[in-house]
C-alpha cells in the first residue's frame, strides 16, 4: 500500500503488460474485477486501480483464498489454499512463522515464472522503491533524531538481522538453496512488503491464529483517510472490497481503500509514509517504574484504585504499565483528553501523571491516608506539575519545533512530516503545563502577585526594606564561597533562617513587605521540635555554625550567637496578646528556639522548595502564595498564549 499523493517504481517490463498479466491471471483463477475499474500505472502513484466510468455495483474487486499468499501455503492439509512443495516445509517450528512468510515470498519471487503468484510478484515495488525506515540511512535517520520511531526501526532491523542469520544457519542444515541467495535486503523487501500489504487472517479465517495475508489486486488500492469503504469477508471463501461512493466517481478517478485510522508513526514504520497533519496523531511515551520504586509503592498502598489522584480513570492499572505505551494529545483531540480535574494535566496519560504523584508522596513522606487524593492540595499538585514539566522539557530538547535540514528525497520527506508533528504535540502539552508554572511565577515585582519566587526575587524584595540586613547576608554568601554554588538548598535554608530570625526581632514587621511571605509559610509548617530529629546534619551544623555571617540580631551583648539571641527571645513568649506579631508557629513560651528556627527553616527548603525549569535550566523556587484565601490555581485552565 502506498500514500495517495506518492509512490515510485522503476520496472524493467512495460508496466501495462505487467497490469495485463495481473488482471488475467487474477481473474481466470476466481478473482473478479469490476469492468468500471481498471489497472493503471504512474511513476507518480505506482500500480493502482481508477475508475473507468461511475461504478454500477459497490464491489470494486474480489479475492478468492485460493490465491492468498500466507504461510499457510506451506501445509498441504489446508482447504482451499493453494499448495505448494517447498523444502521450507522442513523449517515449520525451527524458524519464526512471520520470518517463514518471508521466506516463502522470496522463494517463489526466486522461481519467476514457475511461481503460481509470477504475475503478481512482478508488480511489487522493489527496494529502490522502498521508503519504511528499514531503507534509511543515517542522513535519512537524521531526520527521526529524538522521535521514538528512530530507535524503534533500529531495532526492528537488528531484529531482522539476527533472524535471517538464524533461518541461515537452519536452511543450511537442510541443505537448501535458498540459504545462498538470502541477504538481509532481501528479507527486508519481504517484511516491508508484508508490513505495507497484508491483511490480518481474521475474518477470513475465523477461530484460529492470526496471521498476515496478502491478497493480491486488492491490496494494490491505495490508502486514504477519507475514502468510504466496506470489507466483505466471506469466511473460508474469499474477501470483497466495496467502494460506497462509487456511483460518484469520475472516469480516470483513482480508487482508494482504508486501513482505518492510523498514526504517522505506524504509517511509516510500516507502510513508508506519512499523513500531513493527521488528526488522529498523538506522543507515545513509555515509562517503568524501577522495581523498587513499584515495591514500595505496592505497599503503601499508592498503586491501589482508590489512591489515583485527579479524579483520574483507573483503567489503566489493569494493564502492565510498564509494557504500555502513554500518549501525550493536544488540545482538540478526536478521541478526546485524560480525564482530570486540574485542566493542565489533561494532556497527559494517567499512568504518568499518577507515577509522578508517586514519585511526590514518597519523597516528601506524605501519609497517603492523611490527604484528599482526589484534590490533595496545591503543594502536592505543584510537586506533580513542575516534575512533568521538568521531564517534558528535556524530552522536548532532544526534538526541538522546527530543524533547519530540508529533505531531499521521499524517505526524508515523510520523516520529517512525522517528526513535525511529533513535535508539535509535546512541545503543545509542554506549554500548557509551562503556562501552568509561568502564571505562578508572575514576573510582577510585588511578590504578593506571586507564588513561586526565586532566590534573587526574595532577596530582592528583602533588601528593598531592609538593605543593610540584605548586604550582610549577600557578603556572607561571597565570603563561603556559596554566591555562585548550585546548592540552592543550602542557600534556602539559609537566607529562611535569616528572614524568620530578622522576623522575630524586628518591630512593625507590617512593613517590611517579604514578611509576609515568611508569615504565610509560618502558616503551613508547624515549629519542629527538637525529637524531631535532624535528617540533613552537614547543612544544620554549617547553618548553625556560621549563621553570625549572616545576620545580625539586636542583643545587649555583642558577643551573643543569633541561635542564643533566638533562644532568650523564645522564653519571653508567655501570653501573648492577639495583636502579637509573633508568628502563629509560636505559642507561649519557647524553648531551643534557635535551633528549632534552623530545623525549619531546612524544613520549608526541602518542603516546599521546588524545581522550576526556566530559561533553560533548573531553578529552585519557593512556593509562598502571598495572597492569602484558598489555594484554587490548579483547577483553572491556562491560557497558553501567555508563554
Amino acid at each position: 500500500m502506498a500514500s495517495q499523493t506518492e509512490h515510485t517504481s522503476a520496472l524493467d517490463v512495460a508496466p501495462q503488460s505487467l497490469a495485463e498479466n495481473l488482471v488475467n491471471w487474477f481473474v481466470q483463477h476466481g478473482g473478479h474485477l469490476s469492468p468500471q475499474v481498471q489497472l493503471a500505472y504512474t511513476h507518480a502513484q505506482g500500480f493502482h486501480l481508477c475508475a473507468r466510468a461511475p461504478l454500477t455495483s459497490p464491489v470494486v474487486a474480489s479475492c478468492p483464498l485460493s490465491l492468498t499468499l500466507s504461510i499457510l501455503n506451506l501445509d498441504p492439509g489446508e482447504k482451499g489454499m493453494q499448495h505448494i512443495q517447498s523444502p521450507l516445509q522442513q523449517c515449520r517450528d525451527k524458524i519464526p512463522d512471520h520470518i517463514l512468510a518471508y521466506l516463502m515470498l522470496l522463494e517463489q519471487r526466486d522461481k519467476g515464472n514457475d511461481s503460481p503468484w509470477s504475475a503478481y510478484l512482478a508488480c511489487l515495488p522493489g527496494p529502490q522503491n522502498m521508503t519504511t525506515p528499514l531503507w534509511f540511512d543515517d542522513v535519512d535517520f537524521a531526520f527521526l533524531a529524538g522521535t521514538s520511531l528512530a530507535p524503534a526501526a533500529k531495532e526492528r532491523k537488528a531484529e531482522l538481522h539476527q533472524q535471517r542469520e538464524h533461518a541461515v544457519q537452519v536452511m543450511k542444515h537442510f541443505d537448501m538453496h535458498l540459504a545462498d541467495v538470502i541477504s538481509l535486503e532481501s528479507l527486508q523487501w519481504a517484511a516491508t512488503i508484508f508490513t505495507s500489504r497484508a491483511f490480518i487472517s481474521t475474518h477470513i479465517l475465523p477461530g484460529r491464529e492470526t496471521i498476515p495475508m496478502l491478497f493480491p489486486v486488492i491490496d494494490i488500492l491505495n490508502h486514504s483517510v477519507t475514502a468510504k469503504v466496506e470489507w466483505d469477508f466471506e469466511p473460508h471463501r474469499s474477501f470483497a472490497l466495496k467502494c460506497l461512493q462509487g456511483d460518484s466517481v469520475q472516469p480516470g478517478e483513482e480508487l482508494f481503500n482504508n486501513y482505518a485510522p492510523k498514526q504517522n508513526d505506524e504509517l511509516l514504520l510500516g507502510y513508508g509514509f506519512c499523513l500531513e497533519d493527521n488528526p488522529i496523531e498523538q506522543f507515545a511515551l513509555k515509562l517503568a517504574f524501577q522495581p523498587q520504586l513499584q515495591q514500595y509503592a505496592q505497599q503503601l498502598g499508592l498503586l491501589d484504585g482508590k489512591n489515583v489522584p485527579f479524579e483520574m480513570t483507573r483503567d489503566f492499572l489493569a494493564t502492565d504499565p510498564n509494557k504500555e505505551q502513554h500518549f501525550l494529545r493536544t488540545r482538540g483531540h478526536p478521541f478526546g483528553r485524560y480525564d482530570n480535574n486540574v485542566p493542565f494535566f489533561r494532556g497527559v496519560p494517567p499512568y504518568i501523571v499518577h507515577f509522578f504523584f508517586i514519585q511526590t508522596i514518597i519523597t516528601a513522606e506524605v501519609d497517603i491516608s492523611s490527604i484528599d487524593v482526589a484534590r490533595p492540595g496545591a503543594r502536592i499538585t505543584l510537586q506533580v506539575l513542575v516534575l512533568l514539566h521538568q521531564a517534558l522539557e528535556q524530552r522536548c530538547a532532544s526534538l526541538p519545533l522546527r530543524i533547519e535540514q530540508e529533505p531531499q528525497n521521499t524517505k526524508q520527506k515523510y520523516a520529517k512530516i512525522y517528526r513535525d508533528g511529533q513535535a508539535r504535540i509535546i512541545h503543545s502539552v509542554r506549554q500548557e503545563l509551562q503556562a501552568a508554572v509561568a502564571r505562578l511565577r508572575a514576573s510582577d515585582r510585588d511578590t504578593s502577585n506571586r507564588s513561586l519566587h526565586s532566590l534573587p526575587e526574595v532577596l530582592s524584595a528583602f533588601k528593598k526594606d531592609m538593605p543593610t540586613a540584605t548586604a550582610k547576608f549577600t557578603a556572607a554568601l561571597q565570603k563561603h564561597g556559596l554566591e555562585k554554588t548550585h546548592d540552592d538548598s543550602l542557600k534556602w535554608a539559609l537566607l529562611l533562617t535569616v528572614l524568620i530570625s530578622t522576623m522575630l526581632t524586628t518591630p512593625e514587621t507590617d512593613k517590611v513587605s517579604v514578611f509576609t511571605l515568611v508569615r504565610s509559610l509560618c502558616a503551613q509548617h508547624a515549629l519542629p521540635t527538637l525529637e524531631d530529629g535532624i535528617e540533613d546534619v552537614e547543612t544544620y551544623t554549617f547553618v548553625d555554625e556560621h549563621l553570625v555571617d549572616f545576620v545580625h540580631l539586636p542583643s545587649a551583648d555583642p558577643s551573643t550567637t543569633p541561635s542564643d539571641v533566638l533562644d532568650d527571645l523564645g522564653l519571653t513568649f508567655v501570653n501573648q496578646p492577639a495583636d502579637s506579631t509573633a508568628p502563629v508557629f509560636i505559642d507561649g513560651r519557647t524553648e531551643h528556639l534557635g535551633a528549632r528556627v534552623i530545623m525549619w527553616a531546612m524544613k520549608v527548603a526541602e518542603r516546599d522548595v521546588v524545581p522550576v525549569f526556566e530559561d533553560g535550566g533548573i531553578r529552585k523556587c519557593l512556593y509562598a502564595p502571598c495572597g492569602g484565601g484558598d489555594e484554587t490555581w490548579m483547577y483553572e485552565d491556562v491560557d497558553v498564549r501567555a508563554e
